[in-house]
């Protein structure tokens, strides 16, 4: 018969059994289970669990009692190890270098369960096992890790109850984070009390608990299943990497050391199992559960910005760039003032003269990750003097104007020239480039231009340009035969106009003249804008058609109730009859129109 270490009240039982079964999960990393025998049939049994401290339920923590059941060969339940909870800690995450930084949000807790069993040898020997659910939902390589459990725990067989055998204990549980791109290199390796064999390999978790059922106690009998990989692309030869490149995880089978590349940003579960072995026969099986969150690791760069070369001003401003660290140090080498140097963040410093200077910047100055960086920057004296003129080459309904660089250099050539105009976006490399406007406005012209030296230097200049646009109403007008009509009602009182002489405009100022002509004349004018800087020519044709005639019934008195009315024009195309000499009413639209007048009726007609 069996003696168990059982600490567990009825009240904390039924507690246990009250809460919901969800706040319960989504919390698992990793865990696993040893055994020492103590001689006397008596075997400690240690059983670690960890836990995600950041993306894991609040709710879901250490199992208070931990239940461990105790199976025999049939997969049939033994007994139950009901084991209280003594503490807790929190894993520091370990990287391959101690200068790279995790970030803020990878936690993960710690326990450990211990207790003492009488296991006396039986056939087939035991099996033992802890169950939880759930895994991280942000899991990335398992199916549906929500609602996957998690099962920990040990296979005894026979001989090794009948040798009091200790099975073997991993030295160190593996860094909580590593960094995506950078190598594993980590020791799994085990230490065995017996001094027996282990072999190592890399194995696919098994899955526990359910979400309805996330805390069995007593743990569900075996077999037990194992987790379902998204496969492709991951499996127990690709536990990390998504995408093709860097070194699937290995372990070596003989030394336990874990190897690999990753190179796929994530969380990932893990499973190594060591198989004790004596006298050439496997007596005892450790698996190993747990999670590698793979991440990028942010470490400390020194970087600064300073311009490669300023000209006339002898004061830099220094804008740091540097990530990972809070405390600096600068070194401005400076002749002229030995020994400048600072240590704010982002420091101001005036040079005593021209010429190149080397500044260092330290990050992190006096620690173990310190990293330092080197900037030249090159002192000028002021040489350029920007400068350009405007010309107006024609403007019309455009204006194209010319602009010429006037720059100069007291010490080195002019190599560049940069032109811009806005609004509009026009540019040009030229160094007198032409530019074209076909709105008025006001636009600025800016002008940068580069030093041999690599010196630069701008100025601008804003111009009022004005198009000449709807200069005429209309470039024809019809003149009835001896009517007058204006040449430009619509003018536009901002431009002034100079007609050409006629004897039919009596003032070649007026911008609308009007004219009587007897026949179809042109008429030519100048138009010129209210600066006197935009000018253009136009015209415009008074045609006069054809003398029109047109002839209508004479009045009549008829007692008929319709009374056909007939028009006569020897060039006329159009006619229109109204009741009204406006022609609001129109009554016909042809050289016949009949009517039915009640009294006394008078009608009108219009022939074109």
């Amino acid at each position: 018969m069996m003696r168990l270490l059982r600490l567990l009240s009825f009240a904390t039982i039924l507690l246990l059994a009250m809460l919901p079964s969800r706040l319960l999960a989504t919390h698992i990393v990793g865990g696993e289970m040893n055994y020492t025998c103590l001689g006397n049939d008596e075997y400690e049994i240690t059983l670690t669990i960890f836990r995600d401290c950041f993306n894991g339920n609040p709710n879901a923590w250490f199992d208070n009692p931990a239940s461990i059941g105790v199976f025999n060969a049939d997969n049939e339940l033994v007994d139950e190890i009901l084991i209280p909870l003594m503490g807790n800690d929190t894993l520091n995450p370990v990287l391959t270098s101690e200068c790279l930084v995790v970030p803020p949000d990878v936690c993960v807790h710690t326990t450990t369960y211990r207790a003492i069993v009488t296991l006396p040898p039986v056939a087939g020997g035991y099996q033992l096992a802890y169950q939880r659910c759930c895994r991280n939902q942000t899991i990335v390589n398992i199916i549906d890790p929500l609602d996957t459990g998690a099962t920990y725990g040990v296979t005894i067989s026979e001989s090794a109850l009948e040798q009091c055998n200790s099975s073997p204990k991993f030295k160190d549980w593996p860094p909580i984070y590593i960094c995506v791109n950078e190598p594993i290199v980590f020791d799994q390796s085990a230490i065995d009390a017996d001094g027996d064999s282990i072999v190592y390999r890399l194995c696919t978790p098994l899955t526990g608990a359910s979400p309805d059922f996330p805390q069995p106690q007593p743990p569900n009998n075996p077999p037990y299943q194992e987790i379902n990989w998204i496969n492709p692309p991951y499996g127990p030869d690709n536990m990390l990497n998504g995408s093709p490149g860097g070194a699937e995880l290995q372990i070596n089978p003989e030394t336990g050391l874990l190897t690999g590349l990753p190179n796929t940003i994530g969380q990932f579960v893990v499973g190594i199992c060591a198989e004790e072995y004596r006298n050439g026969a496997l007596i005892s099986t450790t698996r190993r559960d747990f999670q590698y969150n793979v991440g990028l690791c942010g470490q400390i760069n020194a970087a600064y910005f300073a311009p490669e070369i300023q000209c006339g001003n002898l004061t830099v401003n220094f804008d740091n760039q540097t990530n990972g660290a809070n405390n600096f140090y600068w070194e401005f080498n400076d002749p002229g003032n030995p020994g400048a140097s600072s240590v704010l963040s982002d420091p101001v410093y005036t040079f005593s003269d021209t010429g190149r200077y080397t500044v260092m910047l330290v990050a992190a100055p006096d620690e173990i990750c310190a990293d330092t960086f080197f900037r030249e920057i090159y002192l000028q004296p002021e040489s350029l003097l920007p400068d350009f003129e405007a010309e107006l080459l024609s403007c019309t309904d455009t204006v194209e104007v010319q602009f010429t660089d006037l720059s100069t250099d007291t010490l080195f050539d002019i190599v560049d020239w940069e032109w811009a105009v806005e609004p509009g976006g026009q540019s040009s490399g030229q160094q007198n480039p032409a530019f074209t406007f076909t709105e008025a406005g006001t636009y600025t012209i800016s002008l940068l231009i580069e030093g041999s030296n690599g010196c630069t230097k701008s100025t601008q200049q804003s111009i009022q340009v004005e198009p000449i646009t709807e200069a005429l109403t209309t470039d024809t007008v019809i003149v009835c035969p001896g009517s007058s009509a204006p040449l430009n009602a619509s003018f536009n009182p901002a431009y002034s106009y100079s007609w050409e002489d006629s004897p039919d405009i009596t003032d070649t100022t007026d911008p609308n003249p009007v004219v009587a002509p007897g026949t179809t004349t042109s008429y030519a004018v100048t138009i010129t804008s209210a600066d006197g800087n935009c000018e253009t020519a136009a015209a415009v044709t008074a045609f006069v058609p054809p003398l029109l005639t047109a002839q209508a019934p004479p009045d009549t008195v008829t007692c008929d109730a319709v009374v056909p009315l007939q028009a006569l024009s020897n060039t006329g195309t159009t006619f229109l009859w109204a009741e009204d000499p406006g022609f609001e009413n129109i009554i016909g639209n042809s050289a016949l129109a009949e009517v039915s007048p009640f009294g006394l009726q008078t009608y009108y007609l219009l022939v074109r």
